[in-house]
């Protein structure tokens, strides 16, 4: 597959042609990545999750939760929840939110849109995510990962060796994944026993998606991603993508869609080939991603909107 770059213009005129159908479920050519709907959620969306049939979406700059329906692509319900929220997770029949401006983790119940508990955790929290049957956040200025019992809201530290100020992190084959905003070392956490091990990449791998066979590392001083096998902790390749790429999302066909904050772009990676395939222009500011409902979303934190791409 050729490398392909669609302009703006001709993705806006696809866009509004696509938007009735996308409700519907419809699909894009195959293999042709088309943005169908820009959804005004908040300033500064920041980061989204999919979960109780629902996008969650934490816009960092009003210091809100909003819940988007995907059938319809509108926002039913925003609420408060604290200054600077970013990161979301989907786990134990609630919403997790990080709240980086306020040094908590905020849980919400998705039915009432209330908040039910608040973590405070003394730290800026850069990220949140669920796997292993808790919550897991990265302390960003005091190198710890805290990871939380849903069941008993009880908050274990993990240090993170060195002073590099853990950034994103995610779960994928069995292990949580945590990126780093300066050094080239990311950070896999074994959840039985809490146990590090690194894996060295490239210049500030501040953020990562994972699966149950790699880890998709984007390193954003180095203006590439760095392919991890997750068995032998071993780089399988480098690809280089645009200027300062962020957090990544794997498609359901295995594409992997790569925001360049640097660019106003998105790179769409081939694990076949390790190449990238397409380059998406978006809105300012495209970070980070979230693979939910078939489709790729991007949250534009220089604006107001989240673009829902159709992945083809």
């Amino acid at each position: 597959m050729g490398r392909t770059f669609l302009t703006w213009a001709t993705l806006a005129v696809a866009a509004s042609a696509a938007l009735a159908a996308s409700a519907a479920g419809a699909r894009t050519a195959a293999g042709t990545p088309t943005v169908v709907a820009a959804v005004t959620t908040g300033l500064g969306p920041c980061s989204e999750a999919g979960g109780f049939g629902s996008l969650w979406v934490g816009n960092n700059g009003a210091g809100t939760l909003s819940r988007i329906d995907p059938t319809t692509n509108t926002v039913t319900a925003t609420i408060d929840v604290g200054a600077g929220p970013c990161g979301v997770a989907i786990g134990s029949g609630s919403v997790w939110v990080d709240g980086y401006a306020s040094a908590q983790v905020i849980r919400v119940d998705p039915t009432t849109m209330e908040i039910t508990k608040r973590f405070k955790l003394h730290d800026q929290i850069w990220d949140v995510t669920y796997g292993a049957g808790s919550v897991w956040a990265t302390g960003s200025d005091e190198d710890f990962v805290a990871r939380i019992n849903p069941r008993s809201n009880k908050v274990r530290k993990i240090h993170i060796p060195g002073l590099n100020g853990p950034a994103n992190l995610r779960y994928g084959a069995g292990a949580i994944w945590v990126g780093e905003l300066l050094g080239r070392t990311i950070w896999r956490i074994d959840p039985r026993t809490n146990r590090l091990r690194p894996v060295h990449v490239g210049k500030a791998p501040t953020a990562l998606a994972a699966t149950t066979t790699d880890v998709w590392v984007a390193n954003s001083k180095s203006n590439t991603v760095s392919r991890v096998n997750a068995k032998t902790l071993r780089v399988v390749a480098t690809i280089r993508v645009g200027q300062s790429p962020t957090n990544p999302a794997v498609a359901d066909d295995g594409t992997v869609y790569v925001p360049n904050t640097g660019s106003n772009t998105v790179s769409r990676i081939d694990p076949a080939s390790n190449a990238v395939v397409d380059v998406i222009p978006v809105g300012k500011g495209p970070f980070p991603l979230a693979s939910a409902f078939g489709d790729i979303w991007v949250p534009n934190s220089g604006g107001s909107d989240v673009y829902r791409i159709h992945t083809g």
